[in-house]
């Protein structure tokens, strides 16, 4: 079986653990279960997030190429290789946004790793520090992100206000000794992401409007309305003009997804997700899952 499959599976396991927990009132199971539960819907979501964040370089890419062969009729060559190099540069610079944006992305799903872990009950006690660690390196990272663009659209703008976290009794103290010390700083890593992804999303969205309207004009509607005749390609080309792009549906699928998963984290670290919420959360995220594993099929489709 794949590891897509898996990662889908897994969320299964989880919840199903989480039922039976609820079903038989232990209480320890139960908070553990739903912890884990979230836990395993941020590493699931974590994996998907790099092919999204690729997809959205190469369509914001596009644009910039699309730009470049417009301002290029009535340059010199001295003027276009001016051109180009301040079109790559600024490329070059946005795509440093997008490597920062993956590595705060890989490191919560580190976080969530050592989250596992520490549910545990033979857990190693190292794992403490290795999630203090974790947290460190996104506190250092946030700043940073904090002041990012996504194309036009800026992410500090787009944070939500944070969440006072009361953390729930739980069985073990040195778990909520952990959820205490962490919870609070990984609920803002989470409103961070939340808005990066809400910034890609709308990013996404312009640049495939633009993308998906040349296409249309120049392979779609100009050999329609033109005296010669129609290539033999033009119905497919139609057909691929009129279909939903799926970069766009992931990139919304993303933003409902890891806004499921902080309020499902809060919410699990107080005590208070209950079974309807954490399986939302699960098909929230399968659904982001399953709709960026689509991305590499589709891409021979995608309109260019």
């Amino acid at each position: 079986m794949n590891g897509e499959g898996s990662g889908v599976i897994r969320i299964h396991l989880w919840m199903a653990l989480v039922l039976a927990s609820l079903a038989t009132g232990c209480t320890v199971a139960t908070d553990t279960g739903r912890l884990a539960a979230v836990a395993d819907a941020g590493i699931a979501y974590a994996d998907k997030v790099p092919p999204l964040l690729e997809r959205a370089y190469e369509l914001a890419a596009a644009v910039d190429s699309a730009a470049l062969v417009v301002a290029r009729n009535g340059l010199s060559a001295e003027q276009r290789r001016d051109r180009l190099r301040e079109f790559d540069v600024a490329m070059t610079e946005r795509l440093k946004e997008y490597v920062a944006a993956e590595r705060h992305n890989e490191l919560l799903r580190s976080y969530f790793l050592a989250l596992r872990i520490v549910l545990k009950p033979d857990g190693p006690k190292e794992i403490g520090a290795a999630a203090k660690r974790l947290t460190a390196a996104l506190g250092k990272l946030s700043p940073r992100l904090k002041k990012a663009r996504m194309g036009d659209v800026s992410v500090s703008g787009l944070i939500e206000p944070a969440a006072h976290i009361a953390v729930a009794s739980f069985r073990s103290a040195a778990l909520r000794r952990e959820l205490e010390a962490r919870g609070p700083t990984i609920e803002r890593e989470l409103a961070v992401q939340e808005a990066l992804v809400s910034a890609l999303a709308r990013q996404v969205r312009a640049d495939r409007e633009v993308l998906s309207t040349r296409f249309r004009s120049a392979e779609v509607v100009e050999p329609y309305v033109s005296a010669a005749r129609l290539p033999r390609t033009w119905p497919a080309r139609r057909l691929r003009s009129l279909r939903g792009a799926g970069d766009v549906e992931a990139a919304r699928a993303a933003e409902q997804a890891i806004r499921s998963l902080r309020q499902a984290y809060v919410a699990a670290l107080e005590g208070r997700l209950d079974s309807t919420r954490a399986a939302e959360l699960a098909t929230t995220v399968e659904g982001f899952v399953e709709l960026v594993s689509r991305l590499g099929a589709e891409a021979g489709r995608a309109v260019r």
